[in-house]
């Protein structure tokens, strides 16, 4: 049975460019997050599907970072992406939170 007193947890997965991906993790841990996996990935859209669609110029060496956290944590970490790291400007990076609704362990 879970514990009605615990915090809701959720999985956090943020893209962004691979030479950002240390202060990134640093941003991580001093938020108190510690389980963390990073998976290196290469664009291959054509660019000008990108620009044509959402006026986009992608960067082709990307880190996706996912981590399993409470909300708290990760929406403190949504807010460090957008101030410091300037996610909620154009080609900056993409992050977002789903929800978890039971783990088994």
């Amino acid at each position: 049975m879970m514990n009605e007193n615990m915090e809701k947890v959720v999985f956090l997965t943020l893209v962004v460019e691979r030479k950002q991906k240390d202060a990134i993790l640093t941003a991580l841990l001093d938020a108190g997050i510690h389980l963390i996996n990073i998976i290196y990935g290469k664009g291959t859209v054509n660019e000008n599907y990108f620009m044509n669609t959402f006026g986009l110029v992608p960067e082709r060496n990307k880190a996706v970072i996912t981590c399993v956290s409470t909300y708290a944590k990760a929406n403190a970490v949504l807010e460090v992406m957008i101030k410091k790291f300037h996610f909620d400007k154009p080609n900056t990076g993409i992050a977002f939170i789903m929800p978890v609704d039971r783990v088994s362990f």
